[in-house]
């Protein structure tokens, strides 16, 4: 009864993350159920070394916000660096800190940044997002909270990952949904490989490769398949520079 109880007081975490006006508004009500001191959404285009995140929603004080972007922080945060590489949620006190980030760490205490946190890397459709959460708990319950509810906060991450993009776009996500043969098309066109080359390589007839590619074009709103090649690259739905396996959903 207890178990049942409990798994109802969590869905109607969900109806209330799900009808929150905003992103920041659901960021609240997740810090409220969880005593969370503060919480962060990150929505990046990052590959290799370059950490891009255009789209920003966390509770941060003001006087902390405002030192993290005029100092440039972003580049340094050692967090956010490993959440746009790393494929698992992590705890911080996992995180390596690089020397060069430590007058950082120092910086975000001095503004109330509490020591410990949890993040959720989000990968869709080849955007990377990252949820993480902060707390000045001490360690060993900071330690019980993450082993009790992180979870639920995979569920939830997912949950404010998905309204951020609507906020963003609304019900036209600009990141259309490929299949992988379309890819596999696509990068081999990439290439510099013609139809007849492509059927030979991915062992397709000529008719179900110009079927794929036409598929690819209409999706991408292309009128050719040059330029939805080029588009595709520049969505990072396919990488003609790494492995075909880069190019994967």
């Amino acid at each position: 009864m207890e178990k049942l109880r409990i798994r109802d007081e969590f869905q109607d975490l969900i109806l209330q993350i799900q009808n929150a006006p905003s992103v920041i508004y659901a960021l609240h009500i997740l810090e409220a159920a969880y005593g969370i001191d503060f919480s962060t959404y990150h929505l990046a285009m990052a590959v290799a070394d370059v950490v891009d995140t255009p789209y920003v929603r966390t509770t941060y004080r003001d006087a902390w916000i405002a030192r993290y972007l005029l100092r440039g922080y972003v580049k340094i945060d050692p967090i956010v660096r490993e959440g746009l590489i790393r494929q698992m949620p992590f705890d911080w006190r996992e995180v390596e800190v690089p020397q060069t980030a430590q007058d950082f760490l120092l910086d975000a205490q001095e503004y109330g940044v509490g020591a410990n946190g949890y993040s959720i890397p989000i990968i869709d459709k080849k955007r990377r997002a990252l949820f993480s959460l902060n707390s000045r708990k001490p360690a060993s319950e900071w330690s019980t909270l993450v082993q009790t509810y992180s979870h639920e906060w995979l569920d939830l991450a997912f949950l404010i990952h998905r309204k951020a993009v609507f906020e963003l776009h609304g019900e036209h996500d600009p990141i259309p949904q490929l299949g992988p043969r379309e890819k596999e098309c696509l990068y081999w066109s990439a290439l510099g490989k013609t139809n007849e080359e492509i059927a030979e390589i991915l062992g397709l007839s000529m008719h179900t490769t110009q079927r794929y590619l036409m598929s690819a074009r209409h999706k991408l709103g292309a009128a050719s398949t040059t330029s939805a090649t080029a588009l595709a690259i520049q969505l990072r739905l396919i990488n003609p520079y790494g492995n075909m396996q880069d190019s994967g959903s």
